[in-house]
């Protein structure tokens, strides 16, 4: 009868050293979530949901002297046509509500708002800046 062979030395502080190093390195995933797992907007401007109508990107381009082009995406989500209303929020010290301006949806339509000659005035954010808007559909959601 032969004698059993012991495991040398190295091999089982190699082996052990691999199990360590792979305890370690998956103990990292703990304390930092997967970033894909994040939920972002992957674009300038913001989102918005007014009942069945989508808002994608939405920002206003300006030079902070009033007058702002409204950009972005505008989708009915429904199955009526809608009628869509930007507006400036009105500023409490304002002696008149600000205009605003309105685009027409058909049903499942999607329209680029840059397109549609839509423009706020008497927006005074510096460019780079929030302004707070108003959208509402004809459906009588509106959100801020």
């Amino acid at each position: 009868m032969t004698p059993a062979r012991r495991p040398s030395t190295r091999r089982v502080s190699t082996v052990l050293a691999g199990v360590v190093l792979a305890v370690a390195t998956t103990g990292c995933q703990v304390n930092s979530p997967v970033q894909t797992a994040v939920p972002y907007v992957p674009a300038d401007g913001v989102p918005a949901n007014v009942g069945q109508l989508a808002v994608r990107d939405l920002l206003l381009v300006g030079d902070g002297n009033g007058t702002v082009v409204i950009s972005g995406s505008a989708i009915n989500l429904g199955e009526q046509d809608m009628t869509v209303q930007i507006a400036a929020q009105a500023d409490p010290n304002a002696t008149s509500a600000p205009t605003g301006s309105e685009v027409r949806l058909g049903p499942r339509e999607q329209v680029n708002l840059s397109t549609k000659g839509l423009q706020l005035t008497d927006v005074k954010t510096k460019p780079g800046g929030l302004a707070p808007v108003t959208i509402t559909s004809d459906t009588g959601v509106t959100v801020a």
